[in-house]
């Protein structure tokens, strides 16, 4: 059991810092002038993203299985809020994306700046809790 639950922690950490730098590469992705090739790229990011989230809630469970679920602190609530707060951002992301057109320049450029905010703001939030796990 010991080297089930230290795999699936080693999984864990791992798959989080790849979510962050997927989340870090949207401002890569950002520069792409023409929207239509930046929506086909935000897609599969998202794409990408949603199997990371998954990887992430997936070995968390594990751990939490593998524990009986008899050990909480702050540092899981955290974790589990901030998952909740990354899969509603991505179900709003994706939802905003699709009903902006090509010809929309001002609305393309409002949706660039707001999703660069929500990826800001999750890295930032997914950073502290990482520190936060590790100083709990």
């Amino acid at each position: 059991m010991q080297t089930l639950f230290v795999a699936s922690e080693h999984t864990h950490m791992a798959s989080a810092i790849l979510l962050i730098l997927s989340q870090l590469a949207y401002f890569i992705i950002a520069k792409e002038q023409n929207f239509i090739k930046f929506s086909i790229k935000l897609g599969n990011l998202l794409l990408m993203q949603n199997i990371i989230i998954g990887i992430v809630l997936f070995t968390g469970l594990l751990m939490m299985a593998v524990t009986k679920f008899e050990v909480w602190n702050i540092a899981i609530g955290a974790m589990i809020f901030v998952m909740i707060g990354v899969i509603v951002h991505q179900i709003l992301i994706n939802k905003k994306r699709k009903p902006i057109k090509s010809d929309e320049v001002v609305a393309q450029q409002v949706y660039k700046k707001w999703v660069a905010k929500v990826y800001g703001a999750e890295v930032v939030a997914e950073i502290v809790v990482i520190l936060l796990a590790f100083l709990v």
